[in-house]
Order: structure tokens, then C-alpha cells, then sequence
């Protein structure tokens, strides 16, 4: 009789340790799996963040990826918005020369005579120019909504372009290749802006609403008031980043077309080259070009820590961190916020808080060997 209970004591033992045993693989299985995942996740979207420059020869930043950062900073609501929009470039001092309130009124007959006049003036001088094979004016109209801003933007370039051809080794022949180019994407920025005219008015108008929306008080008061106004200044914000990220391109092209006027041997000059991109990158730019080449390598660091099981505690960590500041920028609880990367992202950490909590040197990957090493290393001998 007790032989007989010593054998059934001896089988359910042995079965409850095979199925603990099978439950911690496939534990092991699903944690393998979501680092995994989450490393090809980090590891694309970093990658993402890069662009092969043709002209340089080089890898670079993804100027999709360096103008959404730049939105995302100026969009930031919440109590650390102040910090985010500090760390952004002015960029020609746009907000005050462009989001500039200002009530569309409708055009008086002298006021519609003279932007007639100014325009077939305008055209006829084109015209002239063009068949005495000279140069064409680009001008902007006085009347624009952007005139001011514009004149800053082409001030800005032109300074670039006589910093440019008044470097050492630039040769007559590259000073002129370099003034076409400057022509080029002056006549571009007009074109977009003459384009983009009625958008800005338009954008001024919604500034001047808005502004006044707030002067008659009682938004404060009234919940859904509040939540409309915050919606619309977060659109009427988008509309005017969208503009300059725009405007920004056509900078970042001229930059591009300066630096393809370079011979073989002058992309080879190291200190020359510096001089250019000291020239063509200003000071308030390399803050958040900084800022991006840390986040980028940052995001490509965690995908391969992950994919490999290196430090996985350590890249779990760097990961949250970087997901928190980014949830931070749009908190769903300040009005006018946009939460529609911040429960997704809330997911990501609660995932990579589970991936360190769960001894992630047990999986495969080169953190279990060195353990391994570790524990056969340094364990004292009895």
C-alpha cells in the first residue's frame, strides 16, 4: 500500500515539474519574441531617420524626419512646452513677421487698381529683361502678406552666397555657377510664396480670430469653448509649420547646390569643407541638428542592443526615456493636445518595462553569455 502511494506521489510530482518546465519555455519563448519586435521596431525607425546624400557622398539626416521634430517641439503643449520651443531655430524670425493677426478685408477699388498696376509693371520690366538677355527682377509684391518675411529669407541666402564666393580656392567660374543657383531658388521661394498667398492670408485671418476669441474672455469659464479654441490654435499652428517646412526645403536645396559646385578635390579639403558647412549651417540650426543626430543614434543603438540581447536592460531603459520625453510634447489631458502617438507609445513602455523586469540575460542573445563568462569568472571556488 505505500509502495503504491510512493508511486502515484512519484508520478504527479514528475508531471507538475514537466509542466512547469513547459510553461517557463514557452514564458521564455513569448519574452524572445517581444525583444524581438520591439528591436526591429527601434532598429527601422532609426534608420528611417537617414538619407543617402547623392551630392555629398555621405549618409545624413532625413530632412522629412528633422522637419516633423521641429513640429513637433513647436506644437508641445503642456508645462514643459516653454523648454520644447526653446530649443527650436527662429528660423528668419518667422513667427513675428509671418504669423503676424490680421483681419481679410475685402479689396477697395484703389487698392485692386494698384496691385494691377504693380503686376503689369512688374510683368512689362520681366519682359524687357528676358529679351535683352538679361537677368530677371524677382520682387515681391507690396501688398503680400509675406513681403517682410520673404526679404529676410532672400537676405539670409544672399549672405550665404558672398560667404561662400568670398572663400580661398572658390574660382571665378564657380562664383557665377553659384549666383545662377542663388537666381534659381530666389525665383522658386517667389513662385511658392505668390502660390501660397491666399493660404496666408487666409492663416493671418484665423490669427486675428483667434486673438480675438481670446480678448472677449470667458473661454476660461466655459469648457467646450476652451477645447474648441485650443483645437483650432493647434491646426492654425500646423498650417504655418507646414509652410515653413516648406520654405526650409528650399534652403536646404540651396545649401545642396552650393556644396555640388565643389570639385573632386575640394570635397577633399577638409578645412575648405568646414568653412562651407560652418557657412551654410547657422548657429541656431546646430542645436536641434545635435539633438536629431542623438536621437537618431539613440533609436538605431536600442533596435541592435535588442535584436542581439545586448545590455537589453540598459537599451530598455534609453528606449522608455526617449518614448516619455516624446509623450511629454502632447499630454491627452491639456486641451488642444494631439494624442494620437501617446497611447501607442504608452504601450511600447509598458512592453520594454515588462522586457527588463523579466531577467532578460536568461534569453538568447550575447547577454546570456556573458553572465555565462561572469558567473564562471568571478564565482569563488570552494
Amino acid at each position: 500500500m505505500s509502495d503504491k502511494t510512493s508511486t502515484n506521489g512519484t508520478s504527479s510530482q514528475g508531471g507538475s515539474c514537466a509542466t512547469a518546465t513547459c510553461c517557463a519555455w514557452k514564458f521564455a519563448a513569448a519574452l524572445l519574441l517581444l525583444r524581438l519586435c520591439l528591436g526591429t521596431h527601434f532598429f527601422s525607425e532609426g534608420t528611417k531617420k537617414l538619407l543617402y546624400d547623392e551630392a555629398r557622398q555621405q549618409w545624413s539626416l532625413n530632412p522629412e524626419f528633422t522637419a516633423k521634430t521641429e513640429i513637433v517641439f513647436r506644437n508641445a503643449t503642456g508645462p514643459l512646452a516653454g523648454f520644447f520651443k526653446s530649443q527650436l531655430p527662429g528660423f528668419y524670425d518667422w513667427e513675428n513677421l509671418l504669423a503676424v493677426p490680421k483681419q481679410a478685408m475685402p479689396l477697395s477699388a484703389e487698392e485692386l487698381y494698384k496691385r494691377q498696376d504693380w503686376q503689369a509693371d512688374y510683368a512689362a520690366r520681366r519682359k524687357t529683361a528676358a529679351k535683352e538677355k538679361n537677368p530677371l527682377p524677382i520682387e515681391f509684391p507690396e501688398y503680400a502678406p509675406y513681403k517682410a518675411w520673404a526679404e529676410k529669407i532672400v537676405a539670409g541666402l544672399r549672405s550665404k552666397l558672398k560667404t561662400f564666393t568670398d572663400l580661398s580656392g572658390i574660382s571665378d567660374e564657380q562664383d557665377a555657377e553659384a549666383a545662377e543657383v542663388f537666381l534659381a531658388r530666389h525665383q522658386q521661394l517667389a513662385d511658392l510664396l505668390s502660390d501660397e498667398s491666399q493660404a496666408i492670408e487666409d492663416y493671418q485671418h484665423e490669427l486675428w480670430r483667434q486673438q480675438n476669441m481670446e480678448a472677449t474672455g470667458g473661454s476660461d469659464e466655459i469648457p467646450f469653448r476652451k477645447k474648441r479654441l485650443a483645437a483650432k490654435q493647434s491646426e492654425t499652428k500646423g498650417l504655418g509649420g507646414r509652410l515653413v517646412s516648406v520654405v526650409r526645403g528650399i534652403e536646404t536645396s540651396f545649401n545642396n547646390d552650393l556644396r555640388s559646385v565643389l570639385t573632386a578635390e575640394q570635397r577633399e579639403d577638409v578645412a575648405l569643407v568646414s568653412q562651407i558647412e560652418k557657412t551654410l549651417t547657422p548657429s541656431e540650426s546646430r542645436r536641434l541638428r545635435w539633438l536629431n543626430i542623438g536621437v537618431t543614434s539613440l533609436i538605431i543603438g536600442v533596435g541592435v542592443c535588442l535584436l542581439l540581447g545586448l545590455f537589453t536592460r540598459l537599451a530598455a531603459a534609453g528606449a522608455i526615456l526617449f518614448l516619455l520625453s516624446v509623450m511629454v510634447t502632447q499630454l491627452p489631458w491639456v486641451p488642444g493636445a494631439r494624442a494620437d502617438f501617446f497611447y501607442y507609445q504608452l504601450v511600447e513602455c509598458a512592453a520594454l518595462l515588462a522586457l527588463a523586469a523579466c531577467s532578460p540575460w536568461r534569453l538568447p542573445g550575447i547577454d546570456y553569455l556573458l553572465r555565462g563568462l561572469c558567473n564562471k569568472c568571478c564565482t569563488p571556488k570552494r
